[in-house]
C-alpha cells in the first residue's frame, strides 16, 4: 500500500464517585455533545452520542453549554438523577450588523491578552481522539491520553513549543490489502496543537467583523468575514466575556464560496486537495485566573481521486484537556512530536481503558471494531 502523507493547515485521578450519564436539550430531547463536566479537579466532555463518564473529587460539578443554562450539582445529586439530563436553552442573541475591521470590543480582547491567557511554560493533561473516516465508514480510530508542555498558548507557529509525554493509548485500524489503494495519513500532535494554537489573533487586514450581537448577559459575538475571496481565510465567530474581555469560544471554517478555487496536489497517480475544514474551541478559566483550551475539535475532508476513483476522507481530532496547569516538575518527555498520530506505539494498558472517564467510544466506534475482522480485503492495526 501507498502512504501518502497530506499536511493539513495515566491523568492523575482523584475519584472518588464515578457517575455516568446522558444529557439532551431541554426542549428537542436530542442528545448534546461536547457539554464540559468538570469539579475543582477533572473535566470532561459528552460524546457525540450525549453520554459521559466522570470521576467526581470536589464539591460542586459544573455542566455547561454555550447556549444553554450551567447546571450546578453535587456528586450526591448528581448519582441521585435519572440516566438523562436536560439542559435548557437560552434566548437566541440578536441579529447581526457588518460593520467592517476594527471593532472596539476586540480591540479590548487583544490589550486583556497578557492577563488572560499564559505566557510563560506550563503543563496540561490531555485526553485526544483521533477518527479517520472513508466514505463515511471507520478505517483508524486513535484515543491518547498524556501531558503537554507548552512554551505559552497562543501565537504564531514559529514562536510555540511543544513537548508531549503520553502515557495509554489505544488505536485500531483497518488498511487495505490493495496495494494500490491510498492511506490518509493522520497529522502529528504537534501539527494537531498548533491548530489548536492559531486562532485569537485575526489580521485586519484580511477581515472584516460584524457588529457585537449578544448572545447573553455576559457574553457577545463577533463574526468574521475574509476581505478577499481567497481559499485560505475562513469565516468564523468569537464569543467574548465582557466582565474580563477573554473569548471563551472560538470558531473557523472554510469559506464555502472558494472552494472551486482550492489547488489539487498529485503524488504518482493519486490527486488530492482539503475540501473542508473546522474548528471549534472552548475555552475555561482555571483557578490561577488564566484561561486554558478546556475542548477543541477539527475537522477535515479531503478529497482524492486515485485513478478514475473518488474517495472521501473525513478526519476529526477532538481534544479534552482533563486537568489544567498541572505539575510542572513531573513532566517528562517521551515521544517524538513531529511524528504520524497512528505511528506512535505506547502499550495497550486495559486496566486504564476500563476504568477512564473520558469520551465513551460511541455505538458506531464499538459495532465497528466488533465487525472488522470480518473484512477480508483488510488488515487490522492495532495495540489491543
Amino acid at each position: 500500500m501507498k502512504t501518502f502523507v497530506l499536511f493539513l493547515l495515566t491523568p492523575l485521578l482523584y475519584a472518588q464517585q464515578l457517575t455516568k450519564k446522558y444529557i439532551v436539550d431541554g426542549q428537542t430531547k436530542q442528545p448534546l455533545s461536547s457539554v464540559i463536566i468538570h469539579d475543582i479537579h477533572n473535566y470532561t466532555l459528552t460524546n457525540e452520542d450525549g453520554y459521559f463518564f466522570f470521576h467526581a473529587s470536589g464539591d460542586t460539578i459544573t455542566i455547561k453549554l454555550l447556549g444553554y443554562k450551567t447546571l450546578k450539582i453535587t456528586p450526591e445529586q448528581l448519582n441521585r438523577e435519572k440516566d438523562t439530563l436536560f439542559l435548557d436553552p437560552k434566548p437566541i442573541e440578536l441579529s447581526e450588523v457588518v460593520v467592517g475591521s476594527n471593532p472596539e470590543i476586540l480591540s479590548q480582547v487583544y490589550r486583556k491578552a497578557l492577563d488572560n491567557y499564559p505566557n510563560e511554560p506550563f503543563v496540561e493533561d490531555f485526553f485526544l481522539r483521533c477518527v479517520l473516516k472513508l466514505n463515511g465508514d471507520f478505517l483508524k480510530i486513535e484515543d491518547i491520553a498524556g501531558r503537554v508542555k507548552r512554551n505559552k498558548l497562543l501565537g504564531l507557529s514559529k514562536d510555540i513549543k511543544f513537548d508531549f509525554q503520553l502515557l495509554n493509548m489505544r488505536k485500531f485500524g483497518i488498511e487495505n490489502k490493495d496495494k494500490y489503494s491510498e492511506d490518509l495519513a493522520l497529522l502529528s500532535l504537534r501539527d494537531v496543537f498548533l491548530w489548536y494554537s492559531s486562532l485569537l489573533f485575526l489580521d485586519y487586514q484580511r477581515f472584516n467583523f460584524s457588529a457585537p450581537t449578544i448572545v447573553d448577559d455576559t457574553h457577545k459575538k463577533i463574526n468574521h468575514f475574509p476581505k478577499n475571496n481567497n481559499f485560505y481565510d475562513g469565516v468564523g465567530h468569537l464569543v467574548i466575556n465582557t466582565k474580563d474581555y477573554s473569548i471563551v469560544e472560538r470558531s473557523d471554517k472554510i469559506n464555502d464560496t472558494t472552494i472551486d478555487k482550492i489547488p489539487w496536489n498529485k503524488k504518482l497517480w493519486v490527486k488530492f486537495r482539503t475540501s473542508y475544514y473546522s474548528l471549534k474551541e472552548i475555552c475555561e478559566s482555571s483557578s490561577n485566573g488564566k484561561y486554558f483550551i478546556a475542548s477543541a475539535c477539527l475537522a477535515q475532508q479531503v478529497e482524492v481521486y486515485n485513478k478514475a476513483q473518488k474517495n472521501l476522507y473525513d478526519i476529526e481530532y477532538q481534544l479534552v484537556i482533563t486537568r489544567p496547569f498541572s505539575l510542572i516538575s513531573t513532566f517528562k518527555p517521551n515521544v517524538n512530536a513531529k511524528a504520524e498520530l497512528f505511528k506512535l506505539n505506547i502499550p495497550y494498558n486495559k486496566d486504564f481503558w476500563e476504568k477512564q472517564n473520558q469520551l465513551p467510544l460511541t455505538d458506531q466506534m464499538q459495532a465497528f471494531i466488533k465487525n472488522a475482522h470480518n473484512q477480508k480485503e483488510y488488515r487490522i492495526i492495532s495495540n489491543f
